[in-house]
């Protein structure tokens, strides 16, 4: 039977070379490389935190973002490395709306976004006021302060808090 077979169709096919489409090659390759650019984060951001502050450990996947950065340690409160609060040598009132607002904090938050709004007005390519604070408080402060600076940062037309942590292998 097998012999009629070869007889009617005529002699096997070897098996050729398996010829590969380079149109449909590219498509793939440009496919994978469009969705690889869109999923990279080159964005680097190299936040500089004070010696004082012990930042607690996290296993976050998710960036920290430009903005404002305050810094919290005991007895301390930077805004963009600028010493607003120190307990040694901070006189006078440090709080009002009831011991919720921290009133050093407050003040130069608000000169912050005064500042970033005027640049903006200023100049068409100037970033625009995002209400984003980057959190960098130490793993010693108790929730109660946390709770303050954030009340101040809201107040002060910040809403959107980023809490920088140190990530897995001490990285930030």
């Amino acid at each position: 039977m097998r012999a009629r077979r070869t007889a009617r169709y005529g002699r096997k096919k070897k098996n050729q070379a398996f010829d590969v489409d380079i149109t449909t090659l590219l498509d793939v390759l440009i496919t994978l490389l469009f969705f690889l650019s869109k999923t990279f984060d080159a964005s680097g951001i190299t936040i500089d935190v004070a010696d004082q502050v012990r930042l607690p450990d996290s296993e976050t996947q998710s960036r920290t973002a430009p903005g404002v950065m305050v810094q919290v340690a005991p007895g301390m409160i930077w805004v963009d490395d600028k010493v607003v609060y120190e307990e040694k040598v901070t006189k006078g009132r440090i709080f009002d709306m009831n011991g919720h607002r921290i009133i050093p904090l407050f003040d130069e938050l608000v000169a912050k976004k005064n500042t970033i709004e005027a640049v903006q007005k200023s100049s068409e390519n100037a970033q625009k006021f995002t209400g984003i604070i980057n959190l960098a408080i130490d793993k010693a402060i108790n929730y109660d302060l946390v709770k303050k600076v954030m009340y101040t940062a809201a107040e002060a037309g910040f809403v959107k808090y980023k809490f920088v942590v140190l990530g897995e292998g001490g990285g930030m």
